[in-house]
């Protein structure tokens, strides 16, 4: 080879040297993703990763309105360099930055650039949900609704329950959980803990006692149901109970009877209004187990809605009234559940007595009290107040008619007891409250009320 050729050839090979480094440390900069891909108005600190090639710990980082160079927004607080394919870039974006698609150049200060278009977006912050109504301090008018005891053992502790109703606008008022404190002379809201709880419902079952409340069937305003929930005053939550073919629950109704059985722990049902007949089963339930057992008693009372019962002691639960589900008539029977079997309590039907249904009754010590309700399938009001004093034997016994006491309004509401108003009993104060009730008012249609009435 001649010499000149060898001297090209060297030149040829040190340029060449030369050149491969160069066009290493010249890699081609390259802007491929952006993770998240959008961000709403008004997001702070949010941190994208862009990913790439050919970055180094120089990188800058910019993002542009897609092919302009107006930021419209957005704003890079911090770019972190994870590798020469990804960097972390913290951005801040205005509550006014345009709601437009973004492209994302990074340059290095070599003076490199890379630009990935339309990579970002910014996209219209969400309406934000509606301020939540103040929860209420009174509870609504209704009719239909349910109104128990808890059965408290001091001065302290009873509390009368209230749950559900239909109101004024013929609609079922919302599931707010209530009790009344005679001591307090108030209403207070029960807010539980938690999310469950049950949903508005009108004609439904309540029992209360020995430190749990059980809400049982009903009806929603569209239909049946046939849900059973559990309130524990201890934890302040209620809980649901599960149903299936497996596990027994009252079939769908409403207008049953409760009870709750200090004795035996557990609270009784009976009857209630079906779709289509009238009902006269008799189920318990267990607070400590959740179930529901159907009980076979030798003998069972006719079938039955609206009826009103509670615990006598050394009775056993005793149930009154009602009306069948063809609504003929107001019963005027009695009944006593001893936990097994259902016992008819007799007097003499020849001597003035209560033939009622939707009343609520009270033990006083002393005897039964029977207030409230309608006399006829009609809803005629009820005007007279029955006690009812048990022979020695428990089984029999004669009935009274009664004064109502002395009656006095609460909260600044009127002192009438409207018709359909429900009571319950506070027996450590000696006191029957009355709340809601209705009536058909000429020109206004049903109106239902919202008054509270104390009597002793």
């Amino acid at each position: 080879m001649s010499s000149w050729k060898r001297i090209l050839l060297a030149c040829v090979s040190l340029l060449a040297l030369g050149v491969a480094p160069i066009g290493a440390a010249l890699a081609q900069v390259k802007v491929t993703a952006a993770t998240p891909a959008s961000a709403y108005q008004g997001t702070i600190a949010l941190d994208v990763v862009v990913s790439g090639s050919g970055f180094n710990p120089s990188a800058k980082v910019q993002y542009f309105v897609s092919g302009t160079t107006n930021p419209g927004g957005i704003a890079v607080r911090k770019v972190t360099f994870r590798s020469s394919s990804e960097l972390i870039t913290t951005l801040d974006v205005a509550e006014t930055a345009d709601l437009a698609s973004f492209d994302i150049v990074v340059t290095l200060d070599s003076g490199r650039k890379g630009k990935g278009t339309t990579l970002f977006s910014v996209k219209a912050k969400p309406n934000s949900p509606p301020p939540s109504e103040p929860l209420p301090t009174y509870p609504a008018a209704r009719a239909w609704h349910s109104f128990t005891s808890n059965g408290g053992s001091a001065f302290e502790t009873p509390k009368l329950y209230m749950y559900g109703g239909a109101g004024s606008d013929a609609k079922v008022v919302p599931g707010y959980f209530w009790f009344y404190s005679t001591s307090a002379r108030g209403w207070m809201l029960v807010v539980p803990s938690g999310t469950t709880k049950p949903g508005p419902l009108q004609w439904t079952g309540l029992s209360c006692g020995a430190g749990s409340c059980v809400l049982a069937t009903g009806s929603n305003g569209v239909g049946l149901v046939t849900d059973t929930w559990t309130y524990s005053e201890a934890a302040n939550a209620w809980a649901v109970v599960s149903c299936g073919r497996r596990v027994v629950c009252p079939s769908p109704r409403q207008m049953v009877t409760m009870a709750f059985d200090p004795v035996r722990g557990n609270h009784l049902l009976f009857g209630g209004r079906g779709a289509t007949s009238g009902l006269n089963d008799t189920l318990t339930f267990d607070p400590a187990t959740l179930k529901w057992t159907v009980r076979s008693p030798a003998f069972k009372p006719s079938e039955r809605n609206r009826a009103a019962a509670l615990h006598v002691p050394s009775v056993g639960i005793v149930m009154h009234g009602g009306q069948p589900w063809s609504a003929q008539a107001a019963l005027c029977d009695m009944y006593a559940w001893n936990g097994s079997d259902w016992a008819r309590i007799t007097f003499d039907v020849n001597q003035p007595h209560p033939c009622l249904h939707s009343h609520d009754m009270a033990w006083d010590g002393m005897g039964l009290v029977l207030t409230g309700g309608y006399v006829d399938t009609s809803d005629t009001q009820s005007q007279t107040n029955w006690r009812f004093t048990f022979a020695p034997d428990g089984r029999s016994g004669a009935w009274s008619q009664t004064v109502a006491g002395t009656c006095r309004p609460i909260d600044g509401t009127d002192a009438v007891i409207h018709p359909g108003a429900r009571m319950a009993y506070d027996d450590q104060a000696g006191t029957r409250v009355y709340f809601g009730g209705e009536e058909n008012v000429e020109g206004l249609g049903a109106v239902r009320y919202g008054n509270t009435v104390e009597c002793y």
